[in-house]
């Protein structure tokens, strides 16, 4: 029998939950299906199935994302798996079918995901949209270059509160990054239910606000796990916030180290420590991003410089992209029209969606042998049109 892709029904959200958590190497935990079910209410889940039962699974996420100083309509895929006994089948290829045809019926221009494997992604038109920079210190080398003075107070907040206290700070502190996406409320819930399966053995989150003048300017969520501070996320509105929230860190008493994954590339503890050396730093992909119907895509963003390009865009998996389009952007607006013109850059659809967000540049990704240009000139204006005053980032996964 064929295996079907399908959306999938309310009875079977907890098979695919744990059809998922099998790919991933781990155990469906019951107790979590609340939670999940509600989450999915926002989503769309879509199964490959084998004589009835559920061997692959991936759920859709319709979101807004910021794209420079807009904000534009992101569907997010999560929990894209496949279990190891139906490996090497093709289905995670008819899967990525299914989802981008349906994005495409739908409208849905961009789509974004979190990589487990970074070789997957990139046969599907998913380009890598956004670094991030991995954290790690010893507490001992974590004095700062300046004693930068804080005037707010620290808070500890229980789950319940950060619920409704996070996700407006995260959307405030981020209103200029590009690669932000705005969560729901279920998808907030699930975020901060830190079940114990997902604690390894460190401790439940904590999280700690800070405030000045009665408002939230910042926030981190961290474990403990033996003498080592991890911190899940910090989010923070301005320098003052910033700094306050470092300093807290690396003041927790019975703490030797502290380690920060998934920070922004642009984050300038490096430049706030006496001894930047000391920070063991990583870098690592984040965000990837797929430019679903790469005209629109085009067309609805505004651009930080004013000029005009001709694109050729190859792309296997979305063949309706593959064409030339006429760009014409500036501050105040774009528009993006198929042309017959010479093409002044030939791109494919992934690398175009990695520096769609600012995070790369074209003359970057030419000199990695990913695009052409064929007019003198082009790749430099394009930088300049593309580029962000902030490095994107995707802080919160979804």
């Amino acid at each position: 029998m064929e295996i079907e892709i399908r959306y999938i029904e309310k009875d079977e959200i907890l098979e695919s939950h744990i059809a998922t958590e099998r790919a991933y190497g781990s155990h469906g935990n019951e107790a979590a299906l609340p939670l999940i079910t509600e989450a999915l209410n926002d989503g769309r889940g879509v199964a490959a199935v084998d004589d009835g039962i559920i061997v692959g699974y991936g759920i859709a996420y319709p979101l807004k994302m910021n794209v420079g100083k807009e904000r534009f309509p992101t569907t997010l895929l999560d929990n894209v798996a496949v279990l190891p006994t139906h490996r090497r089948r093709g289905i995670l290829n008819r899967m990525m079918d299914f989802h981008m045809r349906d994005f495409y019926e739908r409208g849905e221009t961009l789509s974004g995901l979190g990589a487990s494997e970074s070789i997957i992604y990139g046969r599907y038109g998913y380009g890598i949209g956004s670094m991030q920079v991995d954290f790690s210190i010893d507490r001992r080398d974590t004095a700062f270059i300046n004693d930068i003075s804080t005037k707010g107070k620290y808070r500890f907040i229980n789950s319940t509160d950060a619920l409704y206290t996070l996700p407006e700070v995260a959307e405030r502190a981020n209103s200029k990054r590009s690669g932000f996406m705005k969560g729901t409320e279920s998808l907030w819930k699930l975020y901060l239910s830190d079940p114990e399966y997902r604690r390894g053995d460190g401790s439940e989150l904590f999280h700690v606000i800070y405030e000045e003048d009665g408002q939230v300017d910042g926030y981190v969520s961290y474990r403990t796990r033996k003498d080592t501070l991890m911190i899940h996320e910090m989010i923070s509105a301005t320098s003052r916030s910033h700094t306050a929230l470092w300093r807290y860190c690396f003041g927790v008493d019975l703490m030797s180290r502290i380690d920060a994954p998934k920070r922004p590339v642009d984050d300038p503890l490096p430049w706030m420590l006496a001894d930047p050396r000391r920070l063991h730093q990583s870098l690592r992909d984040d965000l990837w991003l797929r430019m679903v119907v790469v005209k629109d895509a085009l067309s609805e963003r505004s651009y930080d410089y004013e000029g005009r390009l001709v694109f050729e865009i190859k792309d296997r998996f979305c063949p309706w992209n593959a064409n030339s389009y006429e760009l014409e952007g500036s501050p105040q607006g774009s528009s993006c029209v198929l042309t017959s013109k010479s093409p002044d850059i030939s791109i494919s659809a992934a690398d175009l969606s990695s520096a769609y967000l600012g995070g790369t540049t074209f003359t970057a990704l030419a000199r990695a042998g990913r695009a052409h240009e064929n007019k003198q000139g082009s790749f430099a204006l394009a930088d300049n049109m593309f580029r962000t005053d902030l490095q994107p980032w995707w802080p919160n996964e979804f």
